[in-house]
């Protein structure tokens, strides 16, 4: 029987590097992976475990596709990631159709453990204590998942902010970087695939080599050396350790793209300090009005929570405030989940899931107003536009992404007008604007 492997990943992008480390090394081991979940012999979830429902997810994905251990080609169902660092051998127990259990930590390991349970018959868990930094993964080749037009790049893993809605540390451990030299390695061998943009990943990147003496700053002074056009951008800059100097290099050179990924979750001191997020409202304003000051042209995301313990109505309005001034290009919001394993749950009074509900459809309807009035001032503009391909919505449209639109996250410039290939950079010109997404002409020449 021919080694086919199916894998599915869910969860962030992060998950997303991890899967490809996975694949390349079971590829490396003479498996050839499949989109159909039918003829695998292994199947590989790699789960989500921040949230309730993220599990609730992964663990009916894992029991949706257990039933080609009898209906397919099946013969090691395995699970990974976060929910398996969180529940742990537990998952054997009540899942008994699961073979095999691989946590966060050294991902390399995957082949070990699938020819353990094909050749022993076996099921295998491989769990350390506790989540541990493994150089492993660092050094691993990746076999990349998506279009190929662009990749993320992990420069770090773990955290060490203690944000008490936050059960990251729980899962993946303290706050550990790679070595520069190592992030620049990874990074000449994903554009020398062809990678056109590299979207630098971490749950804390503002804090980039800060334990090894090192800098966010000195790491993309070296990326930006290696010659080529490409575009690199960033996401998940923590706010109180954000290097405003990096705005200079975003105006300095333009493939660095001036967006930047903020989470800041709330506005109101009260709750701030109840997330243990170790800033204010006043030095959030302060921040974000620097930055835009420095670099007028800079794109801003951020993400928000609602319905945090004890939100009042004041609380949420100051929120609600805060992003009617039109600060933010793109923004997401989450009801805050009450998980078992993070300080907040300690927290009280509870905010009625219904208000909270409520309050994350009037911060979104309040964005949506903002996002429009700040697309519409692109209009008529003509923009460096990275080709993705063919539309997600018909075949009749092409797809791109400008420099203020992070891949999967944000809107996209659907293109109704000219050719150009995936992979490359076209001139566009802008001619219409929606709340998400943006209309364009290719411009020839």
């Amino acid at each position: 029987m021919e080694n086919k492997v199916y894998f599915e990943t869910l969860g962030c992008a992060k998950n997303q590097v991890d899967s490809e480390i996975m694949l390349a090394v079971l590829q490396a081991g003479s498996y050839v992976l499949t989109p159909r979940p039918e003829e695998a012999r292994v199947i590989v979830v790699n789960t989500c475990g921040f949230l309730s429902s993220a599990v609730e997810e992964s663990i009916q994905r894992i029991l949706t596709l257990a039933e080609y251990k009898t209906q397919g080609n099946c013969q090691a169902l395995v699970a990974a990631g976060c929910m398996i660092t969180r529940y742990r051998e537990r998952l054997l127990k009540e899942i008994p159709e699961l073979d095999g259990l691989m946590g966060t930590s050294d991902y390399t390991r995957i082949l070990g453990l699938v020819t353990q349970i094909l050749g022993q018959q076996e099921r295998v868990s491989l769990l350390e204590p506790r989540p541990r930094y493994s150089e492993a993964n660092d050094l691993a080749p990746r076999l990349l998942s998506g279009s190929g037009v662009g990749a993320y790049l992990k420069i770090a893993e773990g955290c060490s902010n203690g944000c008490s809605f936050c059960n990251i540390p729980a899962l993946r451990g303290g706050f550990r970087s790679k070595a520069i030299a190592t992030v620049v390695q990874e990074a000449k061998s994903l554009l020398g695939q062809g990678v056109k943009e590299l979207t630098l990943i971490s749950q804390d990147t503002s804090s980039f080599g800060l334990e090894r003496g090192e800098t966010l700053k000195a790491l993309l002074e070296e990326l930006l050396k290696e010659p080529g056009d490409y575009w690199l951008r960033l996401l998940y800059a923590y706010p109180n350790r954000f290097p405003l100097g990096l705005l200079d290099l975003m105006g300095a050179d333009a493939r660095l793209v001036p967006y930047l990924d903020m989470p800041i979750q709330h506005i109101a001191d009260g709750i701030l300090k109840k997330m243990n997020r170790k800033i204010t409202g006043r030095q959030i304003r302060q921040l974000l009005g620097t930055a835009r000051a420095k670099l007028p042209s800079l794109a801003l995301r951020t993400s928000l929570i609602v319905g945090f313990p004890g939100e009042s109505e004041s609380d949420f309005q100051a929120l609600l405030n805060f992003v009617e001034e039109g600060w933010f290009d793109h923004l997401g919001v989450f009801v805050y989940s009450d998980e078992d394993n993070i300080p907040s749950r300690k927290l009280s009074p509870k905010v009625e899931p219904t208000v909270a509900e409520e309050r994350r459809e009037r911060i979104l309807a309040a964005q949506q107003e903002v996002s429009l009035k700040r697309n519409q001032k692109q209009i008529g503009q003509i923009q460096k536009v990275l080709l993705e391909g063919v539309s997600e919505e018909t075949d009749l449209l092409l797809q791109g992404r400008n420099a203020r639109q992070a891949p999967e996250v944000d809107g996209v410039v659907l293109i109704n007008e000219g050719e150009a290939q995936a992979g490359s950079f076209a001139r566009v010109e802008i001619i219409e604007a929606h709340p998400y997404d943006l209309v364009g002409r290719i411009i020839e020449g």
